[in-house]
């Protein structure tokens, strides 16, 4: 447990100029807000709750890849898309050791 005596809901806030995402949930597993400029809603925003907290917040990702090779087509969250999220998580970690905003 991370707070006693159990752990609490985490949020993860990020605001831009073109939109803004909140996440929250024990794991920050639940998109909380999703409003970009030009874009109704997130295409996992309406999915169900993870069956647990911890451990399957990716299978519906996994799901859908397989399903996008058998239909040959392009999957939700491609490899690019993946790599931005990679970029943002590097990002937060830069900023967080410099101390400066990271923009990108």
């Amino acid at each position: 447990a991370n707070v006693y005596p159990r752990n609490l809901e985490e949020t993860l806030s990020v605001f831009g100029e073109k939109g803004t995402v909140v996440l929250g949930g024990l794991a920050v597993n639940k998109i909380q807000t999703w409003k970009f400029e030009g874009e109704e809603s997130h295409p996992f925003m309406d999915l169900p709750d993870p069956d647990t907290v911890y451990g399957s917040g990716h299978i519906t990702v996994f799901k859908d890849f397989a399903r996008a090779i058998i239909d040959d087509r392009e999957p939700f969250v491609n490899g690019e898309e993946g790599k931005k999220s990679v970029e943002i998580i590097l990002g937060i970690y830069k900023s967080a050791r410099e101390g400066v905003p990271v923009k990108f």
